[in-house]
Formats: C-alpha cells, sequence, structure tokens
C-alpha cells in the first residue's frame, strides 16, 4: 500500500512548507495534484508544526473544519458512506486520506507527546468514527452537501460529542 512512504512523503512536505513560512518568511502555495487530498494534508500538518494552538483540542477541531471540511474534502467519495465494498464500478475513489493524515498527526504525537495537548487515544477516537457515520461533519463531499441535506440539523457534531464525553 506504501502507507508509510505516503506517511514520510506527506510529513516531509508539510515540514519544508513549514519552513519556508517560519525561518525564510516566504509565502507558500501548496496545489497538489486534486487539490484537496494531499493538499489539505500537507496544509494542516505545516499549521500544526506552526501554530501551538492546532495542537490543543478545540485548534485541532478548528485546524480540520477548516482545512478538509468547509475546504471541500470529498469524504463521501474517499470513505464510500454507504457503498457497497465494490465501489460503483467505474473505477472507485476511494482512499483513506483523512485517516492518513491523523495517522501523521499521530506519528507527531508520539515522537512529541509535550507539545501537544491531546493523546494518541483523541486521535484514535477521531478515527473510530470516520466510518460510523454518527457524526456529520464527516459526511458528505462538501459544506454545500451538508447543507443542503440538512445534515447539521439531523446529526451531532463529532466535536461537540468529543468535548462532553473526552
Amino acid at each position: 500500500t506504501k502507507w508509510l512512504g505516503i506517511t514520510r512523503n506527506v510529513l516531509n512536505n508539510a515540514w519544508h512548507t513549514a519552513a519556508y513560512v517560519h525561518f525564510h518568511r516566504l509565502p507558500v502555495m501548496v496545489h497538489c495534484s486534486h487539490g484537496w487530498d494531499r493538499t489539505s494534508q500537507v496544509c494542516a500538518l505545516a499549521q500544526i508544526f506552526l501554530d501551538p494552538y492546532f495542537r490543543t483540542q478545540r485548534g485541532f477541531a478548528t485546524l480540520v473544519e477548516k482545512d478538509f471540511m468547509s475546504f471541500g474534502h470529498p469524504f463521501h467519495t474517499r470513505c464510500g458512506h454507504g457503498e457497497s465494498r465494490g465501489g460503483d464500478g467505474n473505477g472507485s475513489q476511494r482512499c483513506p486520506i483523512f485517516l492518513q493524515f491523523l495517522d501523521a498527526v499521530y506519528q507527531l504525537v508520539n515522537q512529541y507527546p509535550s507539545q501537544f495537548a491531546f493523546t494518541s487515544r483523541f486521535l484514535l477516537a477521531i478515527s473510530d468514527h470516520i466510518y460510523s457515520c454518527r457524526f456529520g461533519n464527516l459526511l458528505c463531499d462538501s459544506e454545500m452537501e451538508r447543507t443542503k441535506a440538512q445534515i447539521p440539523n439531523r446529526t451531532t457534531c463529532l466535536w461537540t460529542f468529543l468535548e462532553r464525553y473526552w
């Protein structure tokens, strides 16, 4: 699956992005092939490197909402919510992009636990719900689709749940 190599590349690209911003004081433009898979991963990880706020539970929730949910990460397409395991037969676009992002953050939390205000268990709780379809934040392919389907009115917010019970 090349999982470890991809995780290494994403972390490496995020580090270089953060280095250009922090050390060189240069703006950067990150755009990967589709614009929402690796782009969101790299940009979100770079922000974790640069800003300790995003290493708190509330900050992490804000980051995910901003760089994945509002940016238009296609959760439905990538996770295959509500579809059979075989996909649609037209070249499934399923890919665990968000799970890979959580794994990259997990690697950072395990290597630098004192730099984070949450533990790997927090990330595990999030990863458990990617495929549960219990929380509206992780459904549909865009904010527009979630709004059109009235998802916020029909489901609970993942972050509210984690604040209460985590």
